[in-house]
């Protein structure tokens, strides 16, 4: 089993859809990485018993997570509860890279 990666080896940016990729999976736990270009926008959702949590690695975004609005930058950490209403848009002018968890892994 591989036990570490590098982050940056699984950036990927499209124009016409924004990335999301997997860096671990288990019965546990999912890390992932999501890359929005400027102007993406993942649709309001949620996840039935899974909280969710994103780390600004690059860019800036603005979050809604319930009825609570804000921006996120470099370094900042952003969660959603389990059965919580959230979205993400890269509002900024670089690309918006963000490391994820979810817990447990969502089936």
């Amino acid at each position: 089993m591989k036990y570490h990666t590098t982050l940056s080896n699984h950036i990927q940016l499209h124009t016409d859809r924004f990335h999301k990729g997997t860096l671990f999976e288990s019965v546990h736990m999912l890390v992932g990485i999501d890359c929005l270009v400027p102007g993406q926008a993942q649709l309001p959702h949620m996840h039935a018993g899974h909280d969710k949590m994103y780390y600004v690695q690059q860019g800036q975004g603005t979050f809604t997570v319930a009825d609570e609005t804000f921006v996120a930058n470099l370094g900042d950490v952003v969660w959603a509860p389990a059965d919580t209403m959230h979205h993400v848009a890269n509002t900024g002018s670089e690309p918006l890279i963000m490391l994820i968890t979810m817990a447990p892994e969502p089936r």
